[in-house]
């Protein structure tokens, strides 16, 4: 459980990136040294050099990994992984030391008492509640949420089955005392009392057209606002967390597959990627005017925006690839982490950690991979 990472290079500005690896307690092998930061296509890149280099690490974890989230309270980092199709067998709720890193703990979820084939609860997205030093997770296979402890990944709480269809994001808005789950199998953003842990009235959806699916989350507590981005509508849904009504509905041109979002609350930009066009598209959260579109990669799936160095982070699913942008849209590193990048969680020194899938074939995978910009 001691092992740690292997030191790296320091590489030169928009140079390329390393891949130092090592094995992780609870992984089995080695993520391979991959090729370094790859140059931005010239169509895709900015006139002046980039501004940034970045540096990163990978190591290998525990098979199935979906979603991270890091807790500045506890200063770990917590990892939901689930393997198979139902039932559902194999999953894992990891907390990981980010100084080795080092997993430093893991449990089976429960059982789900309403099967007799041996399916657990399994963990797919999750988020923390530092306020309550606890973890919420969605069990989308059985439509569920529950809430863990972040000390010993005891479990606190689980939801009954098909509280949530098809559970996938949550955040929680310590503030207002809510959690919010999206659900992509409803036109619904399921909410929860985060203190009594009691399910509460949730927020429709409205849309121009068809029923919308709700992806992935973004909360902007300050302003008291939660984002919501439809994959199969191309739009963006604002909602106002005081009041828990949606107030505003953006429209996001040339994305097909809209999925990942996520908001920079000084400049008050939305950043949103879809995987079918495979790009990043920038919009004004004040009124939803786009104000900038670029391609990032195949299968353009979550994005995460760091306001310590201000600089975007998009996992390109498809491509295998990371895309680092900067605040004024331009292109600063790819970052080839292999196999499929699945989620991005940032920590407060404004690193990024990238959770990376096992694709067909890819020797690889699973693995975690940290990158850290430089000036």
């Amino acid at each position: 459980m001691n092992t740690h990472i292997n030191h790296h290079l320091a590489l030169r500005r928009g140079a390329r990136t390393l891949l130092a690896c090592t094995a992780l307690a609870l992984a089995a092998g080695c993520a391979a040294t991959g090729p370094a930061t790859r140059q931005p296509a010239p169509a895709a890149a900015a006139a002046a050099a980039p501004a940034w280099s970045v540096t990163a690490q990978a190591v290998d974890l525990p098979a199935g990994v979906y979603q991270g989230a890091y807790s500045a309270r506890s200063q770990r980092l917590y990892v939901a992984s689930a393997t198979g199709r139902p039932p559902v067998k194999e999953s894992r709720l990891l907390a990981i030391d980010p100084a080795g890193p080092r997993v430093v703990g893991s449990i089976v979820p429960a059982p789900q008492a309403s099967r007799t084939d041996g399916q657990v609860q399994a963990v797919y997205g999750l988020t923390v509640d530092d306020a309550r030093s606890q973890i919420w997770t969605t069990n989308t296979r059985s439509g569920s949420v529950a809430v863990y402890r972040q000390s010993d990944l005891s479990l606190v709480k689980q939801f009954p089955d098909d509280v949530t269809p098809h559970a996938r994001d949550v955040l929680v808005d310590a503030g207002h005392d809510r959690a919010y789950v999206s659900s992509p199998a409803s036109n619904v953003i399921h909410v929860f009392d985060s203190a009594t842990l009691q399910p509460l009235p949730g927020i429709t959806l409205t849309g121009a057209g068809e029923a919308p699916k709700p992806m992935s989350l973004a909360l902007d507590a300050g302003h008291q606002r939660l984002y919501a981005v439809s994959l199969n509508t191309a739009e963006v849904f604002v909602i106002d967390t005081a009041t828990g009504r949606q107030i505003a509905r953006h429209t996001v041109p040339g994305a097909q597959g809209a999925s990942g979002i996520a908001v920079d609350v000084q400049a008050q930009r939305i950043y949103v990627t879809a995987q079918k066009s495979g790009n990043l598209t920038v919009l004004d959260a004040r009124d939803g005017r786009v104000l900038q579109q670029l391609p990032t990669g195949a299968g353009a799936l979550n994005v995460a925006f760091d306001p310590v160095h201000r600089l975007a982070y998009v996992a390109n699913r498809g491509a295998g690839t990371v895309t680092v942008v900067d605040e004024h849209g331009a292109i600063q590193a790819q970052v080839d982490t292999g196999s499929a990048p699945n989620h991005i969680t940032l920590d407060p020194q404004g690193n990024a950690w990238v959770l990376v899938k096992k694709s067909k074939n890819d020797p690889r995978g699973d693995r975690l991979v940290r990158i850290e910009a430089h000036r």
